[in-house]
């Protein structure tokens, strides 16, 4: 079987690497005569190409409807696309939306809106498709970028467990680990699984949990505040994270993910806990 993936040296592709044997599209998927080059023959396309931070228009949405199109042309036989819990639409606050929660996006955010955009081009072609839709997904060798996304290039790591760490009260936050996220795809393609999958590691993380995992205090901030100081702070480029990144975090549904256990019998392997440990220790932090 011949199996192609695109952004297979990204946070889930390396992960997928150690459970699957694939070839990795070495072609900027914005080209669409070097796409149908790539995927010429293959059994499976497992699509995870996207940029995150900062997003672009140029990869995410003519990117993919770039790999679509040339999937329909090459007769792919079987097409696994990565989306996110972003593409949903805000739910209340505890409620575990399934898969059929409507894909609306959260306001405000451009990677959300890409995401939906990507979820409404597949419905407009006529592929075999499977749809993953994990939560933050994390690992050990994505320290680095999330530092980049959530810190200051000037800000020592080693300071994160002496600093309290400005949070709001109902935070509420899923993880899942990167291998687990490759072990999903693997069943996907195993069983040549149809429609949409949630994925997401237990349990749901809140303020107080977050504070103890990174090994500091919190100092608890209503959450307008949390935007407001994100704003301003990063227009002074004092740090990354810009507030449609904190509204992401704050809107984005929880999920629920009995469809993944029944249809493809995953679980995830790793604790949401041991995820968000592994990530802050490899940034450098005491978790």
């Amino acid at each position: 079987m011949k199996i192609v993936v695109t952004g297979g040296s990204g946070n889930v592709g390396t992960a997928l690497r150690r459970h699957l044997d694939f070839e990795d599209v070495g072609v900027d998927v914005r080209e669409l005569s070097s796409l149908r080059d790539a995927i010429r023959g293959a059994d499976v396309v497992i699509h995870l190409a996207f940029a995150i931070k900062p997003t672009d228009q140029a990869t995410n949405v003519d990117g993919s409807e770039h790999l679509l199109t040339a999937c329909v042309k090459e007769e792919v036989g079987h097409l696994v696309c990565a989306s996110s819990v972003a593409a949903y639409e805000p739910a209340p606050r505890y409620q575990r939306v399934d898969e059929s929660w409507p894909l609306n996006g959260i306001p405000g955010n451009t990677y959300s809106a890409h995401k939906v955009r990507l979820e409404e081009m597949i419905k407009r072609y006529p592929l075999p498709c499977a749809v993953i839709r994990p939560c933050f997904i994390g690992q050990a060798s994505a320290a680095d970028q999330v530092r980049r996304w959530l810190l200051s290039p000037l800000f020592p790591t080693r300071l994160l467990p002496l600093l309290p760490i400005p949070l709001w009260n109902d935070l509420r936050l899923q993880l899942v680990h990167s291998d687990d996220v490759a072990r999903a795809i693997v069943q996907i393609v195993r069983r040549r699984a149809l429609g949409a999958f949630n994925l997401a590691a237990e349990p749901v993380l809140t303020a107080p949990m977050i504070a103890e995992r990174v090994g500091a205090g919190r100092l608890s901030v209503p959450y307008p505040l949390v935007e407001k100081l994100a704003g301003a702070t990063a227009r002074l480029r004092l740090q990354p994270l810009t507030p449609e990144w904190v509204r992401m975090a704050d809107q984005a549904p929880l999920v629920r993910t009995t469809r993944a256990h029944d249809d493809l019998e995953w679980w995830p392997e790793h604790d949401a806990r041991d995820v968000l440990r592994e990530v802050v220790t490899a940034m450098g932090g005491r978790a």
